[in-house]
Order: C-alpha cells, then sequence, then structure tokens
C-alpha cells in the first residue's frame, strides 16, 4: 500500500529532484482549487487573472518555505523583506479571499513537506464546495438592488398612494429599506408641486420580481421616473 509519510521522508532536503517535485504537487493541488472555483463559481463573468493567480501562488509560497526550512534567521528575514511589499489588490468578495487563503495554505503545507496534509486538505476543501454549491444554502441566491422613484408632494398627501407603493413592496419583497428620502425643492413636475424622492434598498428573489415591481409601480397613480440598479451578490441587507 502507498504509504505518504514515507514519501514525506525522502522528500525533506533541497535538493534538485525535491524541489521539482514540491512545485509540481504545488501546481496541481492549486489547479484542482482553481477548477473547483470555476466549477462553482455563479459570477457571469470569470475573473481569469483570480483563477491564475489560485494556481500560481502556491509554487512561490512553498519556494519560499523550503528555502527558510527551520531557520529562524531566514524567517526573521524573509518577514523583514515582505513587509517592505505593499499589496494593494482587494478582495471584495469573501469567498474570493478563502480559495486564495486555501491556495496558498497548500503551498506552505507543501513546502514543508507535508504532502499528505496538503492533499488532504485539498480533497476535503474542494469536496465541501461541491457540497455546498450543491446545497439549498447556494440555490437561494436571491438579488440585491437599489430601487429609486419620484412621487409628487401632492399625491402623497392622500395616505392611499403611499399605502399602495408600500403594498407592492411587502408583497414582492423579500426584504426591504428605505435609504433615501428627498424633497426637491427647485425641481417641480408639470403641475407645479414640488416632488419627493426615494431611495430603497431590496432583496428580491430574481431578476424577474424585480421587472413586476417596477411595472406594478409605473402602474401607480403619481409615481414616475423608476429606475433599479442590480448590486452585487454578496452585498447582503
Amino acid at each position: 500500500m502507498f504509504d505518504l509519510s514515507n514519501l514525506n521522508n525522502n522528500l525533506e532536503g533541497t535538493s534538485l529532484t525535491n524541489i521539482i517535485v514540491i512545485a509540481l504537487v504545488s501546481f496541481a493541488l492549486s489547479s484542482l482549487i482553481a477548477i473547483t472555483y470555476q466549477r462553482t463559481s455563479r459570477e457571469i463573468e470569470s475573473p481569469k487573472y483570480f483563477i491564475q493567480s489560485l494556481i500560481l501562488i502556491s509554487i512561490p509560497v512553498a519556494t519560499v518555505m523550503q528555502a527558510i526550512g527551520d531557520s529562524l534567521a531566514r524567517g526573521l528575514g524573509m518577514l523583514g523583506a515582505l513587509a517592505i511589499i505593499r499589496f494593494r489588490t482587494t478582495l471584495r468578495n469573501p469567498r474570493n479571499m478563502v480559495f486564495m487563503f486555501t491556495s496558498i495554505a497548500v503551498g506552505i503545507s507543501a513546502g514543508i513537506y507535508g504532502i499528505h496534509i496538503a492533499l488532504i486538505g485539498t480533497i476535503a476543501f474542494c469536496s465541501i464546495v461541491f457540497l455546498i454549491y450543491f446545497s439549498p444554502i447556494s440555490k437561494a441566491n436571491h438579488v440585491v438592488g437599489n430601487l429609486q422613484f419620484e412621487v409628487p408632494d401632492s399625491a402623497l398627501e392622500s395616505e392611499d398612494t403611499w399605502q399602495k407603493i408600500e403594498e407592492i413592496l411587502k408583497i414582492n419583497c423579500v426584504k426591504f429599506s428605505l435609504t433615501k428620502y428627498n424633497v426637491a425643492g427647485k425641481g417641480k413636475n408639470k403641475a407645479g408641486s414640488k416632488t419627493v424622492l426615494f431611495a430603497f434598498k431590496i432583496k428580491v428573489v430574481d431578476q424577474e420580481k424585480a421587472k413586476y415591481i417596477v411595472n406594478k409601480l409605473s402602474k401607480t397613480e403619481g409615481v414616475f421616473n423608476i429606475k433599479i440598479n442590480f448590486i452585487d451578490d454578496y452585498e447582503k441587507i
């Protein structure tokens, strides 16, 4: 039976063969992580440079860990060198951050000759990602957007108009919250009355439901200039 611990013991050292094997192992495992990300990502446009980074980053990390070895002085020197470099790239999506950290962890494990740790950790991580992808947690992907419309000040004097607007939002939105209320002092509609600008952040089941809300509001008397902008799915209400 193949024993990974024997492989780890045989690889310990900085020979050319060991360096090449560690680099290939890092590349293979990080490629598996990148493929898992690409298969399970629900983003319309796949970030190709991020996927390339997932594959590549484990190799230099493993190389650094091999170079440091058990030397405290090398470790402190490397820490000082890395402190000089400023990484300005930000990952807005927390999911992308998890994948990047996993690829780095694979490089660290392979660099200290813990191939069995890197292999088991990668397989476990990818399996759980696919499990979450096919679970109801991932499928409940609500759409978040900013809804904006205007209502004449005279129309708001009647409670019926506001009740209709509120009823449309309550029935069709999973959640909604008022983010802006502005009375336009200068801008007036054709009737000569002031207009009130409303802005809501809404969460709906899908974009079709958002279109239905816009259609219902357009048919409500007094409501005009309706706009809706969709935002990233990880920005929740």
